[in-house]
């Protein structure tokens, strides 16, 4: 099974057939966007989705999902690092560009005569692990990880230790911990009673999957700043509360 395969067999097992039907209907708007011919033909049912910045981050979520599922790919990270997505018509591509760019996705668009597709992709790794973590793949995405440690060991020509490799491997374990917690409080509607700064905790760990506390720390700033200490605190009781549902 190639990569791809892998992680939508993954995110097809945890399918939620009783979530809420303007969800339902966001995958598939992301769904029909990969096979429109005019974007004007989704005007009619879709309309509501144009105006992303309308949208919630689920919302958004689910339309990537649904891109995803219909025509995306993910390149096994063996051979190279590359996230793609094909759409028939030029508009439906530039829309899903905008939607990824408002994420801090830095994609690119490209059409391919021969096919006669428009394909929008990134190729950053770390990017792509943040892809595998909003498609809730966290499995596929921790895969991805160790390949991905792996392989930057080996192009640097750097000699790490044995517990080296084992402190980065307990750090993507950990996160991936983090995550399943988010991912269960969000779907026994616990969410929305956290706190303000357990939702940002929350939206900080899903928006750096694999980065250190340390790293996350370093990325906010002013009255959001947190700590090091501060966000590990903030994590256990997360995986506290998920641990109580």
């Amino acid at each position: 099974m190639s990569f791809s395969g892998q992680v939508r067999e993954e995110i097809l097992k945890f399918y939620d057939k009783n979530k809420d039907p303007y969800l339902i209907k966001a995958e598939k708007f992301g769904e029909y966007l990969t096979e429109a011919q005019y974007k004007n033909d989704l005007l009619k049912d879709f309309s509501d989705y144009f105006e992303i910045s309308n949208l919630s981050e689920e919302e958004i979520k689910t339309v990537i999902k649904g891109v995803f599922l219909a025509s995306g790919c993910i390149v096994d990270p063996k051979n190279d690092y590359r996230f793609e997505a094909s759409f028939k018509n030029k508009s439906c591509a530039e829309y899903f560009l905008d939607m990824l760019a408002l994420l801090d996705f830095t994609p690119k668009l490209v059409k391919r005569p021969k096919a006669n597709v428009y394909v929008v992709y990134f190729k950053e790794s770390e990017q792509i692990s943040y892809m595998l973590s909003l498609l809730e793949a966290n499995k596929s995405m921790l895969q991805f990880e160790e390949i991905r440690v792996v392989k930057d060991v080996n192009n640097t020509k750097n000699r790490m230790s044995n517990c080296e490799i084992a402190n980065m491997t307990k750090s993507v374990n950990s996160a991936l911990k983090q995550l399943e917690a988010i991912k269960k409080i969000k779907n026994n509607g616990r969410f929305s009673m956290l706190s303000e700064k357990l939702k940002y905790t929350a939206s900080l760990r899903e928006k750096y999957p694999t980065a250190t506390l340390e790293e996350i720390s370093a990325k906010t700033e002013g009255k959001n700043k947190v700590s090091k200490s501060g966000l590990k605190h903030r994590l256990d009781k997360l995986m506290q509360i998920a641990d109580e549902i």
